[in-house]
């Protein structure tokens, strides 16, 4: 048990996800989360979020890299000890998955049944964990009779039956108004307070503004940023990083044939540029389109920190710098 507890209680080691015909979901991603830790994780529709989740839960399989629960290879558990597992993680998605044949108390029940609990346990448990999410008096209702907050709440519940140890929500406030989605993630930051590892997939800027957690900002299936009381928007420094422009202006200022010169920036045909980097390295060119910066524009707002990312070697940076360079009038 001591040793669990100096463990992470998530470890991704560069999981990568890649589905037929070469689409990319995860890129080489790793990450830890603490145990006790709040975190979000937050990006644009297909930017590897759920995907990660999916892995976590071993619903699908890494094509490369290794994920650990505490000391738990999960790639490696087998099939017949996976139920135990999961056990240990409560999670809520995104359709809720509610039974809609069951009440409320009678899906919160199902998830206790599984581990062949004693009737008036399950009955105990089950009335407490609806006081927890406020739903005593709605127990006996189906989902369909409930509204929106009220049927998450009661994901919330069921997710929590087997007391886990990391606790996952998938858009928790998706659809709901401010006044729902504050209750849920009050709901939210009490588990957490009670010690359970929370993570909350979200695209509600509001909600993770407020709470100030943990960010982890995802992007084309990569990790692009990582905050402790972080935003939902990257913080912008107030020291103005070197760009990308100001490293050809300073190159200029030494180059014989273009002494004493500034860099002016005409827009050029997306193509035009493309093309240009397509004869000289195509591996090259098939990564900036890939990140969307198929303009001279768009590459001069680069920064040091967003080549290291791209991790682009010195001859492609020459590329670059020659290219654009040829696409800039004096």
């Amino acid at each position: 048990m001591d040793k669990e507890k100096n463990l992470p209680i998530i470890n991704f080691d560069k999981v990568s996800k890649i589905y037929p015909g070469g689409i990319i979901a995860l890129d080489e991603v790793s990450f830890i989360v603490d145990p006790g830790e709040f975190t979000f994780i937050v990006g644009p529709s297909g930017a590897g979020k759920s995907t990660a989740i999916r892995l976590l839960i071993k619903e699908e399989f890494p094509t490369q890299g290794s994920i650990q629960f505490q000391d738990i290879n999960v790639t490696s558990i087998p099939r017949k000890l996976l139920s135990i597992y999961r056990q240990q993680l409560g999670v809520v998605f995104q359709d809720l998955k509610l039974i809609e044949s069951k009440t409320v108390s009678e899906n919160v029940e199902f998830a206790l049944e599984i581990t062949n609990r004693k009737d008036s346990e399950i009955a105990e448990t089950t009335n407490y964990l609806l006081d927890i999410v406020n739903l005593k008096g709605r127990a006996h209702l189906f989902p369909q009779e409930l509204s929106g907050g009220e049927k998450q709440r009661v994901a919330i519940a069921r997710a929590l039956a087997n007391d886990p140890k990391l606790f996952i929500a998938d858009e928790p406030t998706g659809n709901l108004d401010p006044e729902n989605a504050r209750e849920i993630m009050n709901i939210l930051q009490a588990i957490n307070e009670w010690g359970t590892t929370v993570i909350v997939i979200t695209h509600d800027d509001v909600i993770v503004d407020k709470m100030q957690k943990r960010v982890l900002r995802m992007n084309q299936g990569k990790i692009v940023g990582d905050e402790k009381g972080g935003s939902y928007k990257p913080q912008v420094s107030t020291e103005k990083k070197p760009s990308f422009l100001k490293r050809l202006n300073e190159k200029a200022s030494t180059d014989d044939d273009t002494n004493d010169r500034e860099i002016d920036i005409h827009k050029r045909e997306d193509n035009q540029f493309i093309n240009q980097i397509v004869k000289r390295d195509k591996k090259l060119a098939r990564r900036l389109e890939k990140e969307n910066l198929n303009t001279v524009e768009k590459l001069l707002d680069m920064t040091e920190e967003d080549f290291k990312r791209m991790g682009l070697k010195k001859d492609q940076l020459e590329v670059l710098e020659d290219v654009v360079k040829n696409n800039l009038k004096e």
